[in-house]
């Protein structure tokens, strides 16, 4: 604990208080000594108690406050994915597809650092034509692996008729997640860069080469390669119109330059093989945790009530009126119930991350459905938020509604976010999981969503056919969709009349 002023030009004040006390005692009297025993014998000398008032004032202001020293946290390194999504992870060099290996090393990846990194912040972000933050940094790993099995690139918006790759946004939007003073790993799943893209992504870490400049960033950039090493071809399609860049060939890529970006900005380069990337271990980070101040000025205000009755009614009559004060007792407060000692015990395994324990503990039942929830269990959160919002709780319908999406129960989701609506006609989260609900075919296959099926007649029936996407990955694809034509209409809205020519 240390003692400190927050304010402490306020005791600038004091010199002109100084002078008033020293001015006051300079002061010669009206009377001579001898005057003023004889003409006025029970009058003393007055005590200045409207100057002393002053001093507490003063120094309330300057603000006398105690701090408790700041203690270092390590805090584990924030891992981002950029995962990118482009059509050309479409290709078959890697076996059955570039995007169907990365997504199984990606869930070897999440499965392997649980056990010694479950505390590990992981925030993914995908890209094609633009980036897009799928899912900010979060300790909950359980909620990417449901997103993980069924990313593929035809849920990404199309603004071009190449889907092309923006890693450069991605890497730009990764970096504005980083919080001050935390280190990061960037860890970049691509199956290659062209040299104008790795110039952009390398100009995005200031001061690579100077000593003397100050702006050193704490994230450093791995890249994980998804590509064979030699030339490819994207797989036809008979549902492309004529400007589908499937079936052209792509090149080579230039896996050499990419290992230089990789190490200049701190990190390395891993090609996609059947065993683990070894990458280096992630850094941990210090944090400086400064406890809040505790501000002692209003305490120091309470000697001025008795300052400022001695200077108004002197102290006999301030004699008089405290021993009036001690004879009423006023009645005693009824105090409010404490919570019980096993809502304690749940918050608090809540906040560790037990949330198996603290579901059975918490007496609340919304509490209890957002343990369960965090658990995984969204059959017993859905059951909990049901005895919730019999209560008429707009927040038990909405985190219902949610539940029943992570079943699968879509007409069941929107009931619950109508029924929360209707209590609350301005709940946003509710009705913004509604439009996107809205749109969706229920229980339907991605193929039925697109006027334009993407697998030709003859390999929809093939045995190997991929299962429909799970409800969370259909309620991202109408969010990507809804951000893209969000962002193009802010560019059409910032340069009027001017249109940008696709090439060909």
């Amino acid at each position: 604990m240390e003692l400190m002023l927050l304010r402490p030009l306020w005791l600038l004040a004091l010199l002109p208080w100084l002078w008033q006390g020293w001015r006051r005692r300079r002061q010669p009297a009206l009377l001579a000594p001898a005057m003023q025993a004889y003409l006025l014998p029970r009058q003393g000398r007055r005590t200045p108690w409207l100057w002393l008032a002053c001093l507490p004032m003063i120094l309330a202001l300057s603000g006398p406050a105690l701090r408790q020293q700041s203690q270092s946290i390590t805090m584990p390194a924030l891992d981002i994915w950029l995962l990118d999504l482009s059509e050309t992870m479409l290709a078959q060099d890697l076996p059955p597809d570039r995007a169907t290996r990365v997504r199984l090393q990606l869930q070897d990846m999440l499965a392997g650092s649980e056990p010694k990194q479950e505390a590990r912040p992981i925030a993914l972000i995908l890209f094609a034509d633009d980036a897009y933050l799928t899912m900010p940094p979060s300790r909950d790993h359980r909620a990417i692996s449901l997103l993980l099995p069924d990313l593929r690139p035809a849920i990404m918006p199309q603004l071009t008729p190449h889907r092309g790759s923006a890693p450069e946004r991605a890497v730009e939007l990764a970096l504005a997640q980083i919080p001050a003073g935390q280190r990061a790993r960037l860890l970049l799943i691509t199956d290659g860069l062209s040299p104008a893209q790795m110039e952009k992504i390398a100009a995005l870490w200031p001061c690579q080469d100077s000593l003397l400049c100050r702006a050193s960033s704490t994230a450093r950039l791995d890249i994980l390669l998804a590509n064979g090493g030699k030339a490819a071809e994207l797989p036809p399609s008979g549902g492309q119109g004529l400007g589908s860049s499937l079936g052209r060939r792509l090149p080579p890529p230039d896996g050499a330059a990419m290992a230089q970006l990789a190490t200049r900005l701190g990190g390395d380069l891993q090609w996609l093989q059947a065993g683990m990337p070894r990458f280096a271990p992630l850094p941990m980070s210090q944090v400086q945790a400064s406890a809040p101040s505790r501000d002692l000025g209003p305490w120091l205000l309470i000697p001025l009530l008795p300052l400022a009755l001695l200077a108004r009614i002197g102290s006999a009559w301030l004699i008089l009126l405290g021993a009036g004060m001690s004879l009423i007792h006023p009645p005693a407060l009824q105090a409010s119930p404490a919570p019980s000692t096993q809502d304690r015990l749940a918050w608090q395994a809540y906040q560790q991350g037990h949330y198996l324990a603290a579901a059975r503990d918490f007496q609340d039942p919304v509490w209890q459905g957002n343990a369960w929830y965090r658990a995984g269990d969204y059959a017993r959160a859905a059951a909990a938020y049901a005895r919730a919002s019999s209560a008429s709780s707009a927040t038990a319908h909405y985190n219902r509604g949610n539940a029943l999406v992570q079943l699968g129960d879509l007409k069941g989701a929107e009931q619950a976010y109508l029924a929360a609506i209707a209590l609350e006609p301005r709940h946003q989260d509710a009705l913004y999981n509604l439009a996107l609900l809205r749109p969706l075919p229920p229980q339907s296959a991605p193929s039925s969503q697109r006027p334009e099926p993407r697998e030709a007649p003859e390999q929809s029936a093939a045995p190997d056919k991929p299962q429909p996407p799970a409800p969370p990955v259909l309620l991202l694809e109408q969010r990507l969709r809804k951000e893209a034509q969000r962002r193009a209409q802010l560019l059409q809205e910032d340069a009027p009349g001017f249109k940008v020519e696709e090439s060909r």
